[in-house]
């Protein structure tokens, strides 16, 4: 049981967009999406919920392809990335519309989240902001009881707070009802916080897909002490993707650390060297500028 992408092409008129993407998000896994703007990521999202059709490959669910298959589609929860219901209907008539249309809808479970999220019920949903109707949506597509989720920046027009209220309940869902979550977004902080996994896509095409425990295994960030400062041979390793310094302590990010190098960096000069934490958005980051040079 999964949701299978499998070499997946997308083209709009001419312009091929996605270029044989394939991953997987199982039943109680948190996946990132993670990309440049105009990456794919809201096209291969619009594939996976069935609302664009694949030119090539399969997207499947529980072993269904979910293109024009009702059946397949209860079972996904989606939150684009703007959300527009029927204006003049408030979230008690959206209620009402969804539990006629998905019969495990759980007016309770939307009720909890409402405690959480705290959308004005009985106000138009034309008078709402752009973060309320982002809560609304959220709550309505978790109140599915779907098995997947798959999200389109959630988290924007999301206050602060709103947004570790969003991912506490995220974990939580996945964790006690199994759901698997497949999540694209801007916010790379906030998916390190909550993702088992992420898939980075690059003009279409799978660049890297690893687990969050195996990130530090991509690029290492050290900091080293170089007490008469470093010299040209240091900036001139082709290993060292990004480097900076304030007074004798330098933080490099190297790209296949190990004894060797460390013993390189020695010979330089280095008198301390302590690996430390690599964040998603610092790992990303380097990458694209790494990418432009």
């Amino acid at each position: 049981c999964m949701l299978e992408i499998k070499e997946v092409y997308k083209s709009y008129e001419k312009t091929e967009v996605l270029h044989g993407i394939s991953l997987e998000v199982k039943p109680g896994e948190i996946h990132g999406l993670i990309g440049e703007n105009s990456a794919g990521k809201t096209t291969l999202i619009k594939c996976a919920t069935g609302v664009y059709k694949a030119d090539k490959g399969e997207i499947l669910i529980d072993g269904e392809a979910i293109y024009d298959n009702p059946k397949a589609k209860v079972q996904i929860g989606y939150v684009a990335d703007y959300n527009e219901y029927i204006r003049f209907y408030n979230a008690i008539r959206m209620v009402k519309m969804y539990q006629r249309f998905y019969p495990d809808f759980d007016v309770e479970k939307f009720n909890y989240l409402n405690d959480v999220f705290e959308i004005p019920l009985e106000k138009s949903i034309s008078s709402l902001s752009k973060g309320q109707k982002m809560r609304l949506a959220i709550m309505l597509e978790i109140a599915k009881k779907p098995k997947y989720l798959i999200l389109d920046e959630p988290t924007s027009g999301l206050d602060p707070v709103a947004k570790e209220a969003f991912y506490k309940v995220l974990i939580k869902e996945a964790e006690e009802n199994e759901i698997g979550v497949l999540i694209s977004s801007h916010n790379l902080m906030g998916l390190e916080k909550i993702c088992d996994s992420v898939t980075m896509i690059h003009q279409g095409k799978v660049e890297r897909q690893m687990s969050m425990d195996s990130m530090k295994d991509v690029l290492t960030k050290l900091n080293v002490v170089f007490e008469g400062g470093a010299g040209p041979a240091l900036y001139n390793r082709k290993d060292l993707l990004r480097v900076s310094n304030i007074g004798s302590i330098y933080t490099l990010i190297i790209k296949d650390y190990n004894e060797d190098k460390a013993e390189e960096l020695k010979a330089l000069g280095a008198s301390f060297i302590e690996p430390v934490a690599l964040n998603l958005e610092e790992l990303f980051v380097t990458l694209e500028e790494n990418r432009k040079e």
